[in-house]
């Protein structure tokens, strides 16, 4: 027995002798009661709760200072942290744990910090990821780096458009065809293998087919002469503008160039399973189907079409001008009569692949071997997802149950709103799909404020609850709530606001004990707010490097990180648990003393100078001096004398010297002067920040562009931007900005979960769109609790049995959203 097992021992003996509940225990010791129940099981003790059960066993008072202790033996005593009562029902899930940990999807998943919390709480036993879906190659990269793949090899994480799906059918045969990959269920793949009038396996394959008939056959047509002459015309940066890319991103066409295309392939394509039963190999297709689908081929294409002449004909200077010439000299290609063949093989394609689907999976008959299969204990618990919700339509509800009734899912009018808004319909589609027995939908703190579109005004949040409220089927209904998060509320160093909506299906909320369990699950506790330096605490100096080295490597450079600990369970301490605690799951990387993706962009030398000016928490419009009377004097003054004074000087100043003080004498003075103080390289006349286009930056215009940051509160929102520029984010104490790994940590993903597998550039993109995992898993903690009420923890083995009518106290909640 080793001497932390011993004190161990020692602490449930005083424990008992004492009488005390979990709770009480865990309030004397100063730990939370979560990480009492681990370590009373002879899980790992860090060394600080080693300390915290010493000086309890010997009666010692906790110190109410804040100490930072590192593993080096350095201490460093910091701001005093209130030392308050730790909500347990925060830190505690359900009481019991399901036989098998409940089913997760993550739509729109990015990197996976929503589903990261999910999986964490509870010390991992609570839930479990089987599949994530994002459309970027990196997001979906890093979510499988830290995700390993099944136990029988197949990757949790899937690069899909989700804008694709048709209807339920064919969501229901995805997820299945996908669960039966990474659960290895031989038996459900050889059921999806026989279904009627066409097995899964089949159609995939029927698919994969169609697209390399296509591969050929648009390979045949570049190697033609008249294709060859034509591209070689063209100036190939114009194929890389980003409208032009868009537009074949848009068809899922392959970029213009030589030889055999690289093909990002369509949802069905990249699916890969052997089929178990050949039970049909083709599906009949009408013909009026078949040109049906063509026509609307050709339409989709004339609509990206006149997208990308819109784009030329826009009016602007400079980089738009440049553009819209590019994007002109692109159409010269794609119009010409070589690329009509192209445009004639993509048609045929397209539309050959849409009949196939649409045939298939809006066959009522398919539809319901697909339920019966999927309610045979596959069903997903949890439904998670935020995405992009720019623009909002409001689809009427007669239109909604009238083409439901068909099978045919709703698209939003491309007249109303942002086209985008699609996306959150997709994901109303899946939940009206999979019926989990939850759901949660995150969003941008704005998606409450109202959207104009060509046909009015409206509530997003209405939007998503009304079309939430329009799926309910057969008895399927939700008891919805929604709220605004912030983050730093909730052991997060990050002032993040965040929209929730979380929906509990009616037959599990009505037999929660709480009148509204969505409600309660949103309403979290607030805790003391974390400050920046705890989330930087015990990091080196980062590997910084040019654009061009970020380019060419990865951020996989790992470097060592100091352990930190801090001697009480207050929020600071809480936190940095969670950063340096140790996956759960086997399988994941257990060293956490090193880090990747510690990279930072290097900073030009006279940038470096001026951030070092800079005081902590303080902004570029900080620096400015608007309004200063002595300044408005100044100018007041020159204006005079440019006025009055008509000779080619005055007091040895020009004319056009005196008009230069003029222009200087407003609120930017304060910044050039200390601009100036910077030693200029060779060449330069004057520092580059004082060109017009940065001087004028102020309150309400993007003043806060460049920012240190204040170590004593909480961080700014981490956002996605960070990937094009990180100046807003200068690090507090050092002359340099924030590096992708301290973005990480300001988000809460703990340290062992890797980004070094993507560049710096995706680095930071992918953490900036990300959900705080600790912020998600507080959330998880009190959804696994209303799901343990509502018998869904027995839904993995059983069929989902609906109410009807719910029960009246909750009736009003689970017929209209909140």
């Amino acid at each position: 027995m080793d001497k932390n097992e011993q004190l161990i021992q020692e602490v449930r003996a005083k424990i008992e002798k004492l009488g005390l509940g979990d709770a009480e225990a865990a309030k004397a010791i100063g730990v939370t009661p979560a990480t009492l129940n681990r370590h009373l099981s002879f899980e790992y003790v860090r060394s600080d709760s080693v300390a915290k059960y010493r000086r309890w066993l010997v009666g010692d008072e906790l110190r109410s200072e804040s100490l930072l202790t590192y593993d080096d033996g350095r201490e460093e005593i910091v701001d005093d942290v209130s030392v308050d009562e730790v909500p347990t029902e925060l830190l505690t899930g359900p009481s019991t744990k399901p036989a098998q940990p409940l089913r997760v999807i993550d739509l729109f998943a990015g990197c996976g910090g929503l589903s990261l919390g999910f999986e964490l709480a509870d010390s991992g036993e609570l839930y479990k990821t089987v599949m994530a879906i994002d459309i970027e190659e990196a997001m979906v990269r890093v979510f499988n780096d830290n995700h390993p793949r099944s136990e029988f090899g197949s990757k949790i994480g899937r690069q899909a458009d989700l804008s694709e799906f048709l209807n339920e059918a064919e969501v229901l045969a995805y997820y299945l065809d996908h669960l039966a990959s990474v659960e290895n269920d031989t038996q459900l793949a050889e059921e999806l293998d026989r279904l009627e009038p066409l097995g899964l396996g089949s159609f995939i394959q029927n698919i994969q087919e169609l697209d390399r008939e296509f591969i050929e056959r648009l390979t045949k047509i570049r190697d033609s002469a008249p294709y060859q002459d034509q591209y070689a015309l063209v100036e190939k940066t114009s194929l890389s503008q980003t409208s032009v890319l868009g537009f074949h991103n848009a068809l899922k066409l392959p970029q213009p160039g030589r030889g055999k295309p690289s093909f990002k392939v369509p949802l069905w394509g990249e699916t890969r399973r052997e089929c178990s039963v050949s039970y049909r190999s083709t599906l009949s297709v009408t013909n009026t189907q078949k040109r049906e689908c063509v026509a609307r081929a050709e339409t989709l294409w004339r609509q990206e079409i006149d997208t990308l002449r819109g784009r030329v004909t826009g009016s602007g200077s400079g980089q738009l001008a440049s553009a819209a010439r590019k994007i002109q000299n692109a159409l010269t290609l794609i119009e010409s009569e070589a690329y009509a063949s192209v445009k004639e093989a993509w048609c045929e394609w397209w539309g050959s692949r849409e009949a196939i689907r649409r045939t298939l999976f809006e066959d009522e008959h398919f539809l319901g071997q697909l339920q019966r299969i999927y309610r045979s204990g596959r069903q997903v618990h949890v439904l998670l997802g935020g995405p992009p919700c720019q623009g909002f339509s409001r689809i009427g509800r007669g239109k909604i149950r009238s083409l439901r009734e068909q099978s045919v899912h709703v698209q939003s009018d491309t007249k109303a709103g942002d086209k985008r808004n699609e996306l959150m319909h997709q994901y109303v589609l899946f939940v009206a799909a999979l019926e989990p027995a939850a759901f949660l939908f995150e969003n941008v703190r704005h998606f409450q404020a109202k959207v104009k579109t060509p046909e009015g005004t409206y509530n997003a949040t209405d939007v998503l609850a009304e079309a939430i409220s329009n799926i309910s089927h057969e008895g399927l209904m939700y008891e919805v709530n929604s709220e605004v998060l912030v983050a730093s509320n909730h052991l997060v160093p990050q002032k993040r606001e965040r929209f929730f909506m979380l929906g509990v299906r009616c037959d599990v909320a009505e037999k929660s004990e709480h009148a509204s369990p969505s409600s309660w699950s949103l309403n979290l506790p607030t805790r003391e707010a974390v400050p920046l330096k705890f989330a930087l605490a015990g990091l080196p100096e980062p590997v910084s490097g040019t654009l061009r080295e970020e380019k060419s490597r990865g951020t996989d450079t790992l470097l060592n990180v100091q352990d930190v600990h801090i001697n009480h369970d207050g929020a600071p301490g809480e936190y940095l648990e969670w950063i340096r605690r140790l996956p759960s799951k086997e399988g994941r990387s257990k060293n956490n003393s090193l880090v990747d993706a510690h990279c930072a962009r290097a900073s030009r030398r006279d940038d470096s100078e001026f951030f070092e000016m800079m005081g902590p928490g303080k902004r570029w419009m900080d620096y400015r001096c608007d309004g200063n009377p002595l300044v408005e004097d100044l100018a007041s003054l020159v204006e005079w004398l440019l006025s009055n004074h008509n000779g080619p000087e005055l007091a040895g100043l020009t004319r056009n010297r005196i008009g230069q003080l003029k222009d200087a004498l407003n609120g930017s003075l304060s910044l050039r002067l200390l601009l100036d103080r910077i030693r200029l390289g060779a060449g330069e006349e004057k520092h580059h920040l004082c060109a017009p286009n940065y001087l004028k930056k102020r309150e309400g215009n993007h003043g806060d562009w460049l920012a240190r940051m204040d170590p004593e509160v909480p961080s700014k929102t981490m956002t996605s931007h960070m990937g094009k520029d990180t100046y807003a984010y200068i690090h507090p104490s050092s002359p340099r900005t924030i590096s992708v790994r301290e973005a990480a940590r300001i988000q809460t993903f703990p340290d062992w979960y890797r980004f070094g597998s993507v560049g710096l550039v995706d680095g930071f993109r992918v953490i900036g769109n990300a959900v705080p995992p600790l912020l998600s898993t507080q959330l998880a903690l009190r959804v696994g609790i209303v799901l343990e009420m509502g018998g869904a923890f027995e839904l993995s083995s059983t069929s989902i049995e609906r109410v009807t009518e719910p029960p009246a106290a909750k009736a009003e909640a689970c017929s209209a959203p909140a």
